[in-house]
């Protein structure tokens, strides 16, 4: 039996497929769909999607599987949870005047964890995304990002570890390199916004006026608002004054402003919302480049975790900025 199909340029092609025992030697054309019916031939089916392992392959790159960024991140995202979890706690309670002392443990392995995390997406994003450039830096950017909310965390906590910038060289060189690298990659995102941008369009949908304006404040403004915030306090900690003023100066806030409780721990986990909102802002442009999600989700995620950060910043902002123009 031969079977006939049409292929897409027009011309025919056959199939010649055994006969059935007992049929004549002739041969017989039959279109494939009727042979299809006839259960002669049959016809590929769509298979069925298995959403667990199209995560699985996509998310398995040429990093194994169990590399230190994938294992420093599990630690940073679990550390800054608990974290979260704590200040939720005590926002509950209604009580933000110290930070708890059992939270030094967690606060350490969070250092760590973000410490190594931000170094191993810095190499990554070398050797990843070399060739798009705006990419690769702005992924450089939230890792640095990621770092000076970590550092400034430790910096105000009240642990051990952050006893080492009394030492004024110490804190201003801290600041000197994590400010100016957070300039440079914010200022370079700023000027290459409309190539990130244009990076990050949905090609499979209907283009829409107000859409680059979506994108702008979906893309570039979680990371640019930061900037004056990083500025203004590396001015303040470690060029006109030190860590000793930084601290008085937060229980000064909590002695005059009424109904402003613990200023030092509202910048602490602020500080931590900042971190985590650079690094899960990262995690979903990352799934989206995966194919895992779409834009919408991309867009959403980002926000979830950078509108907290910023209106916390904007509430530690306003507060320790009033206070500037008070005595003493």
């Amino acid at each position: 039996m031969r079977l006939r199909a049409v292929e897409v340029d027009g011309s025919d092609a056959t199939i010649t497929a055994p006969a059935s025992p007992g049929a004549s030697n002739s041969t017989q054309d039959v279109p494939l769909a009727v042979a299809d019916m006839q259960g002669a031939v049959a016809m590929p089916t769509t298979p069925r999607t298995n959403t667990l392992a199209t995560w699985q392959r996509r998310l398995v790159t040429q990093e194994d599987p169990f590399s230190v960024h994938k294992l420093a991140s599990i630690g940073y995202t679990v550390t800054s949870f608990a974290l979260l979890g704590a200040a939720a706690v005590q926002a509950m309670k209604g009580n933000f005047a110290i930070i708890p002392p059992s939270l030094e443990p967690v606060v350490d392995a969070f250092t760590v964890s973000n410490l190594v995390m931000c170094i191993a997406s810095i190499r990554m994003a070398f050797l990843y995304r070399q060739g798009d450039i705006p990419s690769r830096n702005a992924f450089l950017g939230t890792a640095v990002s990621s770092l000076f909310s970590g550092f400034f965390m430790v910096w105000i906590s009240p642990f051990a570890m952050g006893d080492v910038f009394y030492d004024i060289g110490i804190s201003r060189l801290s600041f000197a390199i994590l400010v100016g690298l957070n300039g440079f990659f914010i200022l370079d995102t700023l000027l290459k916004q409309d190539e990130l941008i244009e990076g990050r369009r949905d090609r499979t949908a209907e283009d829409f006026e107000g859409r680059v304006l979506m994108d702008k404040i979906g893309y570039i403004f979680p990371v640019a608002f930061g900037m004056p915030l990083i500025a203004m306090t590396g001015f303040l900690a470690s060029v006109a004054h030190d860590r000793y003023w930084f601290l008085e100066q937060c229980r000064f806030i909590d002695d005059t402003f009424a109904g402003v409780n613990g200023m030092q721990a509202h910048i602490f986990y602020q500080q931590l919302s900042t971190s985590l909102g650079a690094a899960m802002a990262s995690l979903f442009v990352t799934l989206r480049d995966k194919k895992l999600i779409s834009k919408n989700q991309e867009l959403a995620g980002i926000a979830l975790f950078a509108t907290p950060a910023f209106v916390w910043s904007v509430y530690t902002t306003y507060y320790f900025t009033s206070s500037l123009f008070l005595e003493r």
